[in-house]
């Protein structure tokens, strides 16, 4: 009878031992170290992490950037095979991008790919190692150089003197350049005479309205009813108007 037991027993002792012999383990470093990691959708802790047990198989490794500091943002993704009693290791970069500017500032950054952003910007260095770019603004000659190093790109663009003429005319009282004067002229005075349009129609609306809500001739009273209407829409157009062409107004002072 004990020998019956024993022999019952053995094999539910040796079960946890069994399942432990078939798992296997990840271990992941990064640089820089303390890096989010999350298996199969899973927070895993931060690097180093060293032995993380798993079930063998295919697994999705996902490591973020480091927390602190300037750095490409994107988060790293693998996909491991994690076999029984062996462990993976897994090695993650992270290298900090290269600062682009210009002067003046504000200048598209182009390459391979078409637009990238507006100086200034950040460019990840692993991924465009030796790739040509270029930097254009309105004004300007275009200035290309390739990202061979992580120094800093510091561009001083150079004016084209197609665009020189008028870029160099003074300014009007130091605040307003000369370049479109009349049309800016014109959508100034175009704004406040439709603003004052909007105006004189509003007290010709409400004047009928006056009068539409004293009358009691039925005839007078859709007379002065329609006036409002009418009065009331002139009033809406020109004011209309005159905000179109504030903002046009706006747009040339600010970014012409």
């Amino acid at each position: 009878m004990k020998l019956l037991r024993l022999l019952l027993l053995l094999p539910a002792c040796s079960l946890p031992a069994l399942f432990a012999g078939e798992s296997g383990t990840i271990s992941i470093i990064s640089q820089p170290p303390g890096c989010w990691v999350r298996i199969d959708s899973v927070l895993a802790g931060k690097t180093p992490l060293e032995f993380f047990p798993m079930n063998p198989g295919a697994h999705t490794v996902q490591v973020y950037p480091p927390e602190q500091g300037v750095w490409n943002l994107q988060e790293q993704v693998f996909e491991v095979v994690i076999r029984a009693q062996e462990d993976t290791a897994l090695e993650v970069v992270f290298s900090a991008p290269v600062f682009i500017n210009s002067v003046p500032y504000g200048a598209q950054l182009l390459g391979e790919a078409g637009l990238l952003g507006m100086t200034p910007l950040y460019l990840p260095f692993e991924e465009n190692r030796g790739k040509q770019f270029r930097l254009e603004k309105a004004g300007y000659k275009p200035y290309r150089f390739s990202l061979n190093s992580r120094e800093s790109v510091l561009a001083h663009l150079e004016k084209d003197k197609k665009y020189a003429a008028e870029d160099d005319k003074p300014e009007l009282f130091g605040l307003v350049s000369k370049k479109h004067l009349k049309s800016k002229f014109s959508l100034l005075a175009l704004s406040v005479a439709s603003h004052w349009a909007s105006f004189y129609f509003k007290n010709l609306a409400d004047s009928n309205y006056d009068n539409y809500r004293q009358s009691a001739d039925p005839a007078q009273i859709d007379y002065y009813w329609d006036k409002t209407q009418k009065y009331d829409r002139y009033s809406e157009i020109s004011l209309a108007v005159s905000y179109v062409s504030l903002a046009g107004l706006m747009y040339l002072v600010i970014w012409k």
